[in-house]
C-alpha cells in the first residue's frame, strides 16, 4: 500500500505546471502546425504561403518548449531522488489562458476567418495580461490596429492571398 502512494506522489510530481505547461503548448504548436500545412505546404512556385508564418512559428517555438519540457521532467526526476517534498505555490493561470485562447484560435480560424479572429485574439490577449477593465475601448483600438497591420504585411509584404473565406 505504501509503493502505490509514493508512486502516486510521484505521477502527481509530473503533473507540476512546469511539465504541463509546456507539453500543452507543443501539443497545441502541433495542432496549429498541421492544421496550417492542411491549407497549403510553405512555400508555393518559390512564394510564401499562408502556411509559411505558423510553420515558422512552430520551427522556432517546438525547440523551446521542448527544452522547457525536459527541463522541467529533469526537476522533478532531482526532486524525487531528493525526496524533497511538493510545495504547492498558488501560480497565475495566464499561461494557460493563452494556450486556450491559441486553441479557441485554430479552431476557429476557418470557420470565422482573420478579420473576425485576429482582432479577437489580440484583444483577448491584452485581457490576459492587463487586468484593467477601465481601458477596454484602447484595447480595441490596439487589436484592429494589429489585425490590419498583420493583414497588409501578409498581403503586400509577403504576398500571400488569404482565400475569400477568411477574409
Amino acid at each position: 500500500m505504501c509503493f502505490g502512494v509514493f508512486k502516486m506522489n510521484n505521477i502527481k510530481r509530473y503533473l507540476q505546471s512546469k511539465v504541463i505547461i509546456p507539453l500543452c503548448v507543443q501539443v497545441v504548436l502541433t495542432i496549429y502546425v498541421v492544421s496550417a500545412l492542411q491549407l497549403a505546404p510553405p512555400i508555393v512556385n518559390r512564394m510564401l504561403s499562408e502556411s509559411s508564418f505558423p510553420f515558422v512559428i512552430f520551427l522556432i517555438a517546438t525547440p523551446a518548449a521542448i527544452k522547457l519540457l525536459f527541463d522541467g521532467v529533469k526537476e522533478v526526476k532531482t526532486e524525487i531522488s531528493e525526496g524533497k517534498e511538493i510545495v504547492y505555490v498558488r501560480k497565475s493561470i495566464k499561461p494557460l489562458l493563452i494556450v486556450l485562447i491559441m486553441a479557441v484560435f485554430i479552431l476557429l480560424f476557418e470557420l470565422l476567418g482573420f478579420s473576425i479572429l485576429a482582432p479577437l485574439y489580440v484583444f483577448f490577449f491584452m485581457l490576459v495580461y492587463d487586468d484593467r477593465p477601465e481601458k477596454i475601448v484602447k484595447k480595441i483600438s490596439y487589436s484592429l490596429l494589429v489585425a490590419i497591420v498583420v493583414y497588409v504585411m501578409y498581403v503586400f509584404a509577403f504576398d500571400i492571398r488569404f482565400p475569400e473565406i477568411w477574409r
